[in-house]
């Protein structure tokens, strides 16, 4: 006691502040303690729960995240099935307009062949037509020229058989 003499710290006086201390204590800790821990408890509390709120709302955003790529994925591989579809489909189409105008091609073709055919058959009979009316021309100025029956039945017959050949000649040359 005597250094807190010396201190010029008074024993007496340091008792009722340690007791005045102590009651200070015990009042705040029932008035001012209790209700700044219970706010300070409920505060950590509120913040446990907003980091637990957060964890939770970060594992949804993930699984949101998961399920919006495997929509995506799904979504591509659709898109690729299309233009696959769009490709084959194109292919398939492509090959329809060729054929089909292949056989246009083949059918013009032989409209046109049976057209040739038609004309040269035609000319074919026009030339039987004119050689038959020039041999009967040809008969007609021979019997004129007081020609014998016989002679000119022969002569007929003969210019006939020469002009015959004639046309069958041509219309061999024309196949050829």
């Amino acid at each position: 006691m005597e250094v807190l003499e010396q201190l010029g710290i008074e024993p007496g006086i340091m008792v009722v502040n340690v007791v005045g201390f102590l009651i200070l204590l015990a009042l705040l800790s029932k008035f001012a303690f209790g209700p700044v821990g219970q706010i300070l408890d409920d505060r950590r509390r509120e913040v446990e729960a907003n980091l637990d709120e957060a964890e939770r709302m970060k594992q949804m955003a993930l699984a949101d995240k998961r399920a919006i790529e495997e929509e995506l994925e799904k979504v591509n591989a659709r898109a690729e099935e299309i233009l696959a579809e769009a490709e084959s489909e194109a292919a398939k189409r492509r090959s329809e307009i060729l054929a089909r105008a292949d056989e246009e091609r083949r059918r013009i073709i032989e409209e046109g062949e049976r057209a040739v055919e038609h004309s040269a058959n035609e000319a074919r009979r026009r030339l039987r037509a004119e050689t038959a009316e020039l041999a009967r021309e040809i008969s007609e100025r021979a019997l004129r020229l007081a020609l014998d029956e016989q002679r000119q039945a022969a002569l007929v017959e003969a210019f006939i058989a020469d002009i015959e050949q004639l046309a069958d000649g041509q219309s061999e040359g024309e196949r050829t």
